[in-house]
């Protein structure tokens, strides 16, 4: 899929002030977004959040759909204020979103503070997965596909889960993996998939993590950035946070016991959880691997050792249980 660079600043403080019918007081490039190119548009007494899709011939109208479909459930997402599925001038589809209040949890100030946060998004993420997709993999977001069920991807677990993994394991492989590693990578995942078929796919977050859960004076507020909109196994969001818990703090725990006061968690659950962890870190360092390689860089970074050391732990963990 072809994509399109960013647009000049001053063309996106244009499409805000057309689209709100407000003037814009100040805009800036926010860097955090990967999927998309995001803008925090600051008016006087508000703030927006405009997102912009670099994709050609992709639309904001399945995301749009996702947010009015989890605020009717009752989730803490942010509001849309605005969507185009195809602007005139830039050619892009963008949306404009409200603001949830305060900023991601990982500063959010004790360990007690964090952790009843970190409940009450177990309970948010578990309302979340109640909403279904048909197939799995990541939504799709042509213009046809507004309107109508959402749809992954691919039409099986199978496919999904297999698609790329030969690949990645060899790429592991060149990068420090032992051969012996990688025989028993394959042989969790041969024994573990009927375990991560069990349920009927679901919509997931894709990018779960303390980066997107949002506090405000020690209270939850809601759950950014749905850009990686996928359908999987309800568990796959568990999975993807525990893959990354301990960057910053320890919250897994806590987020587990929130979603089980909503869905109870069995202990073939939490082997999933494990499996969805393994999967994901797998994913990542192949395409961390397969970045550098293109991109003749050498340097891993904090990132891939906190993946490198999760997806040991989890693959020595898992070989004891399956």
């Amino acid at each position: 899929m072809k994509k399109i660079d960013a647009p000049p600043i001053d063309l996106v403080e244009q499409i805000a002030n057309e689209s709100l019918n407000k003037t814009v007081k100040t805009i800036e490039r926010e860097l955090r977004g990967g999927s998309t190119y995001v803008y925090r548009v600051q008016l006087e007494d508000s703030t927006f959040y405009l997102r912009i899709l670099p994709e050609e011939d992709w639309s904001f109208g399945v995301e749009v759909q996702v947010h009015s479909l989890l605020r009717e459930k009752g989730a803490l997402v942010p509001e849309v204020i605005y969507f185009d599925p195809h602007h005139r001038i830039s050619g892009m589809s963008f949306m404009i979103v409200g603001e949830i209040p305060g900023r991601n949890v990982i500063n959010c100030g004790s360990k007690d503070i964090y952790d009843s946060i970190l409940i009450q998004a177990g309970k948010q993420i578990a309302v979340i997965n109640q909403v279904r997709v048909d197939g799995f993999g990541f939504v799709k977001r042509g213009r046809e596909e507004y309107g109508v069920p959402l749809q992954g991807q691919n039409p099986s677990l199978h496919d999904y889960l297999y698609e790329f993994l030969e690949e990645d394991l060899v790429l592991l492989s060149e990068n420090g993996f032992y051969q012996g590693d990688i025989l028993q990578i394959k042989s969790i995942f041969d024994t573990g998939t009927t375990l991560m078929g069990r349920y009927e796919s679901c919509l997931v977050h894709g990018d779960f993590d303390d980066d997107h859960i949002f506090c405000h004076n020690g209270t939850f507020t809601g759950i950014i950035d749905f850009g990686e909109i996928q359908g999987s196994s309800p568990l796959y969001d568990l999975g993807h946070f525990k893959l990354h818990d301990g960057q910053y703090n320890q919250g897994f725990r806590s987020l587990a016991m929130g979603y089980n006061e909503v869905i109870e968690l069995s202990y073939d659950d939490h082997t999933e959880i494990d499996l969805w962890a393994l999967w994901i870190g797998v994913r990542r360092l192949a395409r961390k691997y397969k970045y550098n390689r293109r991109n003749s860089k050498g340097n891993w970074g904090r990132y891939h050792d906190h993946l490198l050391k999760t997806v040991k732990i989890e693959t020595e963990l898992l070989g004891n249980k399956l």
